[in-house]
Order: C-alpha cells, then sequence, then structure tokens
C-alpha cells in the first residue's frame, strides 16, 4: 500500500466516523436524547461493530432499521439505566450532605464502579451477543467483575476524550459519541475474545 493509497483509506474511516456522529445525534435528537439516546447507541454501537470486524453494510440503512427495531426495548432499557443512575446520585448527595454517612463512600464507590462498568459493557455486549434481558445483564456484569482493566481503559478513554474536547470543543459534533464508542467497543471486544479463547482452550483441556 502506498502512501496515497493508506491516506485516502484514513480519510474514508474519519468521513465515516462523522457521519456515524451526526447519525447519532440526529437519531437521539428525533427521541428528544431522552427517548432517542439508548435506542441511537445502540444502532452507534452495531455499525462501530461492524467497522471493527470488518463487515461491509450499509451505514445509513443499518443505522435506521437498528434504530427503528430497538426502539421499545433499548427504551425499556434507558428508563432502567436513569433510574439506577438517579437513585446513585442521591446516595451521592445524601453522603456529600449528611457527615454520619461518610462512612458508605467507600462501598457506594465500589458500587458505581461496577454499575458504571456494567453500563460501559451494556452496549458491546447488547450487539455482540444475542441474549435475553437478564442474562444480557448478568454477562456485562461478569464481564466487569472479570475484566476492571478493560473498564479502566474506557474510563481513561472516555477522560481523555473529554480533554480534548475541552480544548477543541468544535470537535464535538463530529466526534463525541462515535470515537467514544469505538474505544469501548474496541477494548469491550479484546475481552469478549479472551474470555471466548479460555473457554475453547478449556474445552480441548477437558
Amino acid at each position: 500500500m502506498t502512501f496515497w493509497d493508506g491516506f485516502y483509506s484514513f480519510g474514508v474511516k474519519l468521513l465515516k466516523i462523522i457521519y456515524l456522529n451526526f447519525l447519532w445525534l440526529f437519531f437521539s435528537a428525533i427521541g428528544l436524547f431522552a427517548f432517542g439516546l439508548f435506542p441511537a447507541t445502540i444502532a452507534l454501537f452495531t455499525i462501530t461493530r461492524q467497522f471493527l470486524l470488518d463487515i461491509d453494510k450499509p451505514i445509513t440503512r443499518t443505522f435506521w432499521e437498528v434504530y427503528k427495531n430497538e426502539w421499545v426495548r433499548g427504551n425499556g432499557y434507558a428508563v432502567i439505566s436513569y433510574i439506577i443512575v438517579l437513585i446513585l446520585a442521591i446516595d451521592f448527595y445524601a453522603i456529600y450532605m449528611f457527615d454520619s454517612l461518610s462512612i458508605l463512600l467507600i462501598p457506594t464507590f465500589i458500587i458505581a464502579f461496577i454499575i458504571f462498568g456494567t453500563l460501559f459493557f451494556f452496549f458491546p455486549v447488547y450487539v455482540h451477543f444475542d441474549l435475553a434481558f437478564l442474562p444480557m445483564i448478568k454477562q456485562a456484569f461478569l464481564f466487569t467483575i472479570t475484566s476492571p482493566f478493560t473498564v479502566i481503559l474506557n474510563a481513561l478513554s472516555i477522560v481523555l476524550i473529554y480533554g480534548i474536547f475541552n480544548i477543541m470543543p468544535g470537535a464535538i459534533p463530529l466526534f463525541a459519541g462515535s470515537v467514544v464508542s469505538l474505544f469501548v467497543m474496541k477494548f469491550s471486544l479484546r475481552s469478549f475474545k479472551k474470555i471466548e479463547q479460555g473457554k475453547v482452550s478449556e474445552a480441548v483441556t477437558l
């Protein structure tokens, strides 16, 4: 591959990432964000997974089909997630307001790590595995427990991206969702591969 071939390939991928972010923002906005965010994010991670696995499918049509098909179920998961995050926020606020509850700070941080780790894995697990709700949540939870380093990498990636966006806020509408999904999905696929390889090795040993 020549330099110009590589440059062209990079440019095409960059344009796809920008376009994917536009779709994510647009379809999130259609649902007034509160009801469009989860279906749009499921579609976002579906396309991101296809990018990383070199699966070539039409971006717009695939995004729309996933968004439409996952509207009801995705919003059901959204409501559950919003409630959990709200309860966690209330817990932290109560600990902040009342010194007598400071003893609960560390346990609450541990619970928060597990909850947000599960949320990090939720979308990759959702689009990678064909699971019902409870098995899917269980799988995302187990990945959080068995792959805490991946959770930390995802968190650090988001912090890094947030720092870059603070310096260049104009990049937010171009890359905010798609770049985060690329990092989270890439790290998650590595964890999935390790688990799957471990199962294969165990089966061969048996």
